[in-house]
């Protein structure tokens, strides 16, 4: 399989969503026009910036309304040279059922291109996958899918992660994640490992710490290497995450954020 420091990112973050119905916060963590910032590196090398963008505009779907979250990723220094990728994943978010109306993403890496669009009829625990083509984005293939009841994508499961009410959560939990993926259902499992406070660019601030569980690969050198941290306050924004990969350690940090919807879980 091709994995570029995009995907081995998107491997991390996005198999962190729910579709089972876990006790939510009273209040959503994030708003309309929440932009967040990160960037990636292995070792001293920069190597990426990935960020999170939720639409200021309420989008109908399906006859729902829905935020229009959109993911990009490019490369950067030497990696954008020798392997430049230019990614773009996103997704209609129901703001009223937390799950997703339409998902699509285009990906451009190296020479490689894969351009989708997916259409969730929920009603009918189905989805169809269009194809299109790599370049010209003109349709090509389509198929229909049985999926889960409210099953998540993997843009929508990240956010429906940060609805998750952690305090009724105990260190040590492990819960299963249903997502469709490259045309398939991809069940994961993540373990809810406890609270640290980390140092980050907005100073100490109080975090969650998830462990998402993956089989051993070529990718991870050993079992259960990455680590996550998200903000332990409303939002739950991703502060960090760490993998050991073949070519050493990846890390993600997060460098911006505007519009939250509440205030950062700093320590002073």
């Amino acid at each position: 399989m091709r994995r570029s420091i995009f995907s081995i990112c998107a491997l991390v973050f996005f198999q962190l969503g729910f579709s089972q119905s876990y006790q939510l916060t009273e209040d959503m963590p994030f708003k309309a026009g929440e932009f967040l910032e990160m960037k990636a590196s292995i070792g001293f090398i920069k190597a990426a910036e990935v960020s999170f963008n939720v639409s200021n505009i309420i989008y109908s779907v399906n006859d729902h309304p829905t935020w229009k979250i959109d993911i990009n990723a490019k490369t950067s220094g030497m990696f954008d040279l020798f392997s430049p990728v230019r990614d773009n994943w996103g997704t209609y978010y129901d703001t009223t059922k937390l799950i997703p109306q339409r998902f699509y993403r285009y990906i451009r890496e190296g020479r490689f291109r894969k351009n989708e669009i997916l259409y969730f009829d929920h009603d009918k625990d189905s989805v169809l996958v269009t194809k299109l083509h790599k370049e010209t984005k003109k349709l090509e293939k389509r198929e229909e899918y049985a999926i889960p009841h409210n099953v998540q994508d993997m843009v929508t499961g990240y956010y429906y992660l940060r609805s998750i009410d952690f305090d009724k959560l105990n260190v040590g939990d492990i819960i299963t994640v249903n997502t469709f993926f490259d045309e398939k259902e991809q069940p994961f499992r993540v373990k809810f490992t406890g609270r640290e406070v980390i140092k980050t660019k907005f100073g100490k601030v109080k975090s969650v710490v998830l462990v998402p569980i993956i089989e051993k690969d070529s990718l991870f050198e050993e079992d259960n290497t990455l680590k996550v941290w998200l903000s332990d306050d409303l939002n739950k924004i991703p502060l960090k995450f760490q993998a050991k990969i073949y070519v050493g350690y990846l890390r993600v940090e997060l460098k911006k954020a505007k519009n939250l919807k509440h205030p950062m879980a700093v320590v002073q």
